[in-house]
């Protein structure tokens, strides 16, 4: 009777357990269920630092995102200056926005308006460039070390000896650290080798295209003894290419490129740009916003196997592998045949 007993209480206690942990889980997802924030009250903030025709896309496909799950959208562009950025920053967070996405003209000084808006509550996500120093919730990109090396790969394939310049991406932007990783990761064990001399090596202030074209032309007016130019991003290459056609080196230097714009695919076909790097930024905007509507509805983060150091936290972050090598030959297969640019425009004349 005693064991009868003992068994009874303890069955008792297993079934009380089991009673309390479902009367817990369902309290738990109820509370979840309450805190969550419908969609149509969401408010999402989105800064630009700079603006040309990749991150005019970038905009685009970010408010396609929100505004097709009911969210509403706040944009504001500061067309790469610094000063306007923080004000507008600010404006959003008086507007009481959930979520801010930033793209920020200065990866260093922007941790400072970061720290603001979590003071006021507000979540920030880092989009496609990284801000350094801060309390950051989220950052979403591609794997810009990967970009530097499919620009460098794809130019040393071509010509893996001779005199090479590099073009680096703007100071204050971190993205053109990992990109110069990118680069050095595919041209060091040639430069080991005395393959490939490095002849030039800049960066170039705020990736503009006439800063580009001086430092090039004052080189060219040196010497030309000139192989390649691993241009980071396609706004520098436009002035590369503008420097080159003056010293009628236009088609014999090769000349690297990133974002797959408009102008850029057009000297590709015209024989005056080699290469240039074309990502999904598709994809990028939308797990952007995936991320964002999370942090707004409930303030969890999804979770990530990656982090970043930004110099203060492990930041959670989603590096997209998404990207290939443009070229003339595969133009109509890639950012064509994927609708990113119209063919009648790129092959306008050719």
């Amino acid at each position: 009777m005693r064991g009868s007993r003992y068994f009874l209480i303890n069955l008792n206690t297993k079934v009380m357990k089991n009673l309390v942990y479902k009367l817990l889980s369902f309290i738990l997802i109820l509370i979840t269920i309450l805190s969550c924030k419908p969609k149509d009250q969401i408010k999402i903030g989105i800064s630009l630092g700079p603006l040309h025709e990749r991150w005019e896309k970038d905009r685009d496909y970010l408010k396609e995102n929100f505004e097709a799950k009911g969210a509403r959208v706040i944009i504001k562009e500061a067309n790469n200056d610094e000063t306007l950025q923080k004000e507008q920053f600010l404006d959003l967070i008086k507007s009481k926005v959930d979520v801010i996405i930033i793209v920020a003209v200065n990866s260093n000084a922007a941790g400072a308006l970061v720290q603001v808006a979590k003071n006021n509550g507000v979540k920030v996500i880092a989009y496609d460039r990284l801000i350094k120093n801060c309390d950051l919730d989220y950052y979403v990109s591609f794997d810009n070390v990967k970009v530097g090396e499919l620009q460098a790969d794809y130019l040393t394939r071509v010509t893996s000896q001779g005199n090479y310049a590099i073009l680096g991406g703007s100071p204050k932007d971190y993205n053109s650290i990992l990109l110069r990783l990118g680069q050095m990761n595919v041209l060091q064990p040639l430069i080991t080798r005395k393959d490939i001399n490095i002849v030039l090596d800049r960066n170039v202030e705020n990736w503009d295209p006439d800063i580009a074209y001086t430092i090039v032309n004052n080189f060219l007016n040196e010497s030309t003894d000139l192989d390649a130019i691993i241009a980071s991003n396609d706004m520098i290459a436009a002035g590369v290419c503008k420097a080159l056609q003056e010293h009628e080196l236009c088609g014999k230097v090769l000349v690297s490129g990133q974002d797959a714009e408009t102008e850029a695919c057009k000297r590709i076909m015209q024989g005056r740009q080699t290469m240039t790097v074309y990502k999904y930024i598709e994809s990028l905007a939308s797990a952007t916003a995936n991320i964002a509507l999370m942090l707004a509805e409930d303030g969890s983060l999804p979770y990530s196997q990656t982090t970043i150091n930004n110099g203060k936290i492990m930041v959670p972050a989603i590096q997209l592998p998404n990207m290939i090598q443009v070229t003339k030959e595969n133009m109509r297969m890639t950012v064509i045949a994927d609708g990113y640019l119209d063919e009648k425009v790129v092959f306008e004349g050719i």
